[in-house]
């Protein structure tokens, strides 16, 4: 089994695909498994490195609270454990804060980032959200039931508007084989919403594109307009479809600007 043994625990990975080292960092409560649908694709231009955040899927789930800057500091140490630095990384929500802290603190080990529907810091209202989720997860509500009604946080009325598609989506992500434990979730929970590192964003010199969908409610794109303009040089690019799941409600066009933005920075 793929791990690396850190302080606290062990950090589960699978890597697949040749080419160019590409990691991929999963959002908040997520595992490698949230990127599974878009693994093949890119494996075929990468190597594709994906990796469950402490806490979650096969890794293992230290005490909680957690900070981005903790999770950044497990990401460093995994891309020194493979010998495949400087990588490529993709950063999707929470995954995007733990890129920025990457991008702050570990810049050496990156060629390029993306930054996917995340935040540079919490919001009210995503603090209004994230305890409302908190407060369903405690309250022990059905897998499927707590999927729904998350939905439209992630999901856009072309799909949601389709009941039978919708909620074969909904039963895939209740029925996870690694689903997070409260406790974990918890944990991570703590790191993002105390994030916000603005004020040294100007000292990143990595490229970066900072990528999101017109229809994003959760991590809205006025954020991401934010992030890149902190960051000096900075892609912005905002897709006239998808909301925060876009990569997978629109993956042929997420994808396709992920890869003009790598082709233009990493070795053929």
């Amino acid at each position: 089994m793929p791990h690396i043994k850190l302080d606290a625990f062990e950090l589960f990975y699978e890597v697949v695909g040749e080419g160019p080292p590409l990691l991929l960092l999963s959002g908040l409560g997520a595992s490698r498994l949230g990127f599974a649908p878009v693994v093949p694709a890119l494996a075929r231009r990468y190597r594709v490195i994906t990796c469950d955040n402490r806490g979650t899927g096969r890794s293992g789930v230290p005490p909680g609270p957690y900070s981005i800057d903790q999770m950044a500091a497990d990401t460093a140490a995994l891309i020194e454990h493979l010998g495949v630095g400087p990588v490529a990384v993709i950063g999707w929500s929470l995954g995007g804060t733990i890129v920025q802290s990457l991008l702050i603190d570990h810049r050496e080990l990156l060629t390029a980032a993306v930054l996917l529907s995340t935040l540079p810091c919490y919001s009210e209202l995503q603090h209004c959200w994230l305890d409302s989720v908190l407060a369903l997860r405690r309250m022990g509500i059905d897998p499927l039931l707590a999927a729904t009604a998350g939905a439209p946080w992630i999901f856009t009325p072309s799909t949601l508007t389709n009941h039978d598609r919708a909620m074969r989506i909904l039963r895939v992500r209740a029925d996870d084989p690694e689903a997070t434990s409260d406790e974990a979730f918890e944990a991570q929970a703590a790191a993002i919403r105390s994030f916000d590192r603005r004020a040294e964003l100007a000292t990143v010199t990595t490229p970066t594109l900072v990528l999101v969908g017109a229809e994003d409610i959760l991590t809205p794109p006025r954020q991401s307009i934010e992030i890149a303009q902190h960051i000096r040089h900075a892609t912005l690019e905002v897709l006239p479809r998808g909301g925060h799941g876009m990569l997978l409600e629109y993956p042929n066009p997420t994808l396709g600007a992920i890869n003009s933005f790598l082709e233009g920075h990493l070795p053929a």
